[in-house]
């Protein structure tokens, strides 16, 4: 057993060392097999991924562990929001809300009285500058997954399982930390997004403090003490309060998302960066990204990281050197190809119920290959053997082209930062394998011409074991790029209903409330999103 573990680890380490020199050299060398498929562990697509998906709230909400670390800042003119139980101005580090449905929920929830609570709006008045941490990261159940993780190494330089719950603690020493760098506060995902501010007397002016209605009944303490806050309630009916929260959540659930941070992508700092956090490459071998966290990451891959940040925070933050919008270059590569590979997906596995019915089928699937490889369709890529239905190798320039379709000026660069060669071979490797999936599976409807042939007789080889084939390639493409754009509900919502992915601590209508916190993680560790009314009942 020991010497199959040491063989294990060997090989694990070997594949880490090949990863990690193949993460910034790999953009040169696009390949020349169609058949060869990315590393199982290869984090190039969770590096896309992430990008992506930063500041939206639909992706964060199934995957909760977070794993980037972005600086950014808050314009002047955003409003921020505080509920409080008392007509004061927080004097120590606390939260404010982006949107006022979640601080008046709070407002409430921290009232120890019935007739109202007091709400605050304050407008920014310079630049605040803020650190993101992406993920479910404002979820703190006791015994949580691990969305706090990455604030508690850059808190604490270590991750402490079981302390969830101590809030005040983790944000006075993140002030602390963040203190030397001049940073106001650290932005979170709740329901919405929260900034964790540190000083509410720097770049902010109070406009309002309202005394205001509570909606409902507040969830007091036992002792009714007012030094100890309530405790959130595990399995909140949504038509208590939440409503209002849900529909807020809506406007993030879809590109851009919160457009009020405005992140600096080029100091990005990635815990799938394997060039500086290897250690968590063993732990996440064979896991669904649903079981990601940091806990277990080395000590030393911790100070690495956070050099790493606190490098990226330091000194004057400004626009990258290259001068380019890394958001709108990722969010192009998902609008092309999202809808067409879900398109193809669909018609693939969607059943057939005659010969002639596949044969129409897969002539579909063929065009719409087709047609995502056109623009590198060369006039001399064409079948060189005729009859060899298997050999595709004439068709590797038509997959070069496609891979190497964004700027070839990009590969060129000298001045990218640590942050910006990383989203470039993110970039670069999830172009490649869309391309060397699609490239291959247009290549045998070539091969095989299929979009000649007038009917299924005519195969010298059965259409359903071409069938059988493209169904596993795209697939296992999807799979593995595994974008929320293809987390919907299906069929879709009617016009009276909105698609929901379960949001703490809020139940889906007609589910049993959960008993304890572990039970509710347990039926949210893969939350699938749900039609539910557009309005409380």
């Amino acid at each position: 057993m020991f010497a199959f573990l040491s063989i294990t680890r060997l090989l694990l380490l070997n594949w880490l060392a090949t990863t990690r020199a193949s993460q910034f050299v790999s953009q040169f060398n696009v390949g020349n097999d169609l058949e060869i498929r990315p590393s199982p562990n290869d984090t190039a697509n969770l590096v896309f991924n992430t990008v992506h998906s930063l500041l939206l709230g639909w992706p964060h909400r199934r995957y909760k562990n977070g794993h980037t670390i972005v600086p950014g800042i808050i314009p002047p003119g955003t409003s921020l929001y505080h509920g409080a139980g008392i007509p004061e101005i927080p004097a120590t580090p606390e939260w404010t809300a982006l949107d006022s449905e979640l601080s008046t929920l709070y407002c409430g929830l921290f009232s120890m009285e019935r007739k109202g609570c007091w709400h605050l709006t304050l407008t920014v008045e310079r630049p605040l500058k803020v650190l993101y941490f992406d993920g479910y990261s404002s979820l703190k159940f006791l015994d949580g997954p691990g969305t706090i993780d990455s604030q508690d190494v850059i808190a604490w330089e270590k991750v402490i399982p079981g302390k969830n719950h101590a809030e005040q603690e983790r944000i006075v020493d993140l002030c602390r930390w963040g203190e030397k760098f001049k940073i106001d506060g650290f932005v979170r995902l709740h329901t919405t997004y929260e900034v964790m501010l540190c000083d509410f007397s720097a770049g902010l002016r109070l406009d309002s403090m309202h005394h205001i209605k509570i909606p409902y009944s507040p969830l007091q303490p036992e002792n009714n003490s007012l030094l100890e806050r309530p405790k959130m309630q595990i399995g909140v009916p949504l038509d208590v309060f939440g409503m209002g929260e849900i529909i807020a959540s809506r406007r993030l659930d879809e590109y851009p998302g919160e457009t009020r941070v405005q992140l600096y992508l080029h100091r990005l700092v990635s815990f799938y960066d394997l060039s500086i956090s290897p250690s968590l490459a063993e732990q996440r071998f064979g896991q669904h990204r649903l079981q990601h966290r940091i806990l277990g990451i080395s000590q030393s891959d911790i100070h690495t990281v956070k050099a790493r940040v606190e490098s990226a925070v330091d000194g004057e933050w400004s626009n990258p050197t290259s001068g380019l919008d890394w958001a709108s270059l990722f969010h192009t590569t998902v609008q092309r190809y999202a809808d067409r590979l879900e398109l193809v997906q669909l018609d693939l596995n969607t059943a057939t119920r005659s010969s002639k019915d596949l044969f129409l089928r897969m002539r579909a699937v063929f065009l719409q290959l087709r047609g995502m490889t056109q623009p590198y369709d060369f006039v001399a890529a064409h079948p060189i053997i005729d009859g060899c239905r298997g050999e595709k190798s004439w068709a590797l320039p038509v997959y070069n082209a496609c891979a190497t379709a964004y700027p070839l000026s990009l590969s060129a660069q000298i001045t990218f930062t640590p942050s910006e060669r990383l989203m470039l071979s993110a970039l670069q490797a999830t172009t490649r394998e869309i391309c060397r999936t699609i490239t291959s599976m247009w290549a045998d409807g070539v091969n095989h011409q299929i979009g000649n042939k007038q009917n299924d007789s005519e195969f010298t080889i059965t259409l359903q074991e071409i069938h059988e084939k493209w169904k596993k390639d795209i697939n296992s493409l999807i799979s593995w790029l595994d974008w929320s754009v293809w987390l919907k509900c299906k069929p879709a919502c009617s016009t009276n209903e909105m698609c929901y992915l379960p949001i703490s601590p809020y139940l889906i209508p007609g589910e049993t409330p959960a008993v304890n916190e572990s039970d509710w993680l347990t039926q949210a560790q893969d939350p699938h999103p749900t039609c539910i009314p557009r309005h409380s009942r």
